[in-house]
């Protein structure tokens, strides 16, 4: 009798489904694998930029420039862009600060700064990272203006200006009215001093239109000792401007800045504030004294100054003690 030997069962079928899943453990280890490297080149990313912000709390920017820098050594900059973008920008934030104690190097701290700055700006491009870019042509803005002190005036301010401008194209006042004020007041900075080198009261009125969408935020109510800075600034531009037109409109007006200013800037709260303010309040009485009222002005103007003497002893404060007693000596030999 034939009998029918059955055929084998193919197991062709679950092969398949055993390699599919061998393959999908592969890939899911190596995707997983992948993400955890990640996370330990972030964690040394984060781990660096902490021990530099002690080093600069600290005072200590060389041991910070080299944190870092080794930044640099860890991570490849196609696969982290950001880390890489934000780390230029604490150099640059950190060359800044180095010039704000190294006056002797302000002028080559600065322009590392400003390299450090373009640099970042590879990486955090305004598509992709819109809020940081800003960020960083805000830090831009004051490297130039900074540098302005040094060298190349009107090419350092036009810069300052433009990147100034740039970071207002994403602070609007609606996204961070903070930050849209802020950067107001230092592109007012900037327009008032290209007025000043050039006499020109275009600038001086970029100015003062810089100031005043400041103050749409700064108010007195609610952000006093911005709004009094402010108002200290506008009182000098309103002087600066004086030199060139309507002298007596425009001292008029450093006046009331000045008083504005000094109901927020007290002896008791803001001593130094106060003194500075005194003193321009006085610079202001001063130069109304040579167009009318003579007696009086010298008078108000001998008043503010002895008023900054107050707080600008002698003892604490020399340099500007002395610029004071100047200006008393100036308004007595002018009677």
């Amino acid at each position: 009798m034939n009998v029918k030997i059955p055929a084998p069962k193919s197991h062709s079928k679950y092969l398949f489904i055993f390699l599919a899943i061998i393959l999908g453990l592969v890939l899911s280890y190596g995707l997983f694998g992948d993400y955890i490297q990640k996370q330990i080149v972030t964690y040394r990313v984060d781990s660096s930029w902490e021990k530099a912000l002690t080093m600069r709390e600290e005072g200590n920017y060389d041991r910070a420039l080299d944190h870092y820098n080794s930044v640099f050594e860890i991570i490849e900059s196609n696969e982290f862009p950001l880390e890489n973008g934000m780390t230029f920008y604490y150099l640059g934030t950190t060359y800044q600060e180095m010039a704000s104690v190294d006056n002797a190097n302000a002028s080559y701290h600065l322009q590392n700064g400003i390299n450090a700055y373009n640099s970042s700006l590879r990486f955090l491009t305004n598509d992709q990272y819109p809020a940081r870019c800003a960020r960083v042509q805000y830090g831009m803005g004051e490297a130039y203006l900074k540098l302005s002190d040094f060298q190349d005036l009107e090419y350092n301010i036009n810069s300052s200006v433009i990147h100034y401008k740039e970071a207002l194209d994403y602070y609007s006042i609606a996204v961070d009215p903070i930050y849209f004020a802020t950067i107001h007041n230092k592109l007012g900075n900037a327009w008032r001093k290209a007025g000043t080198a050039k006499s020109d009261i275009l600038y001086h009125q970029n100015a003062l239109d810089a100031y005043e969408e400041s103050l749409r935020v700064f108010r007195k109510d609610t952000y006093p000792l911005e709004y009094a800075g402010i108002q200290n600034n506008l009182g000098n531009l309103y002087i600066e401007m004086s030199e060139i037109s309507d002298k007596k409109k425009n001292l008029d007006s450093a006046i009331i800045a000045f008083n504005n200013a000094l109901e927020v800037y007290t002896i008791e709260n803001r001593p130094v504030e106060y003194a500075t303010v005194q003193n321009n309040l006085g610079n202001a009485y001063f130069s109304m004294s040579q167009i009318g009222d003579k007696q009086s002005n010298v008078e108000m103007a001998i008043n503010a100054y002895y008023e900054a003497l107050t707080v600008f002893t002698v003892g604490l404060f020399p340099t500007e003690h002395e610029g004071v007693v100047r200006n008393i000596a100036k308004a007595h030999n002018s009677l």
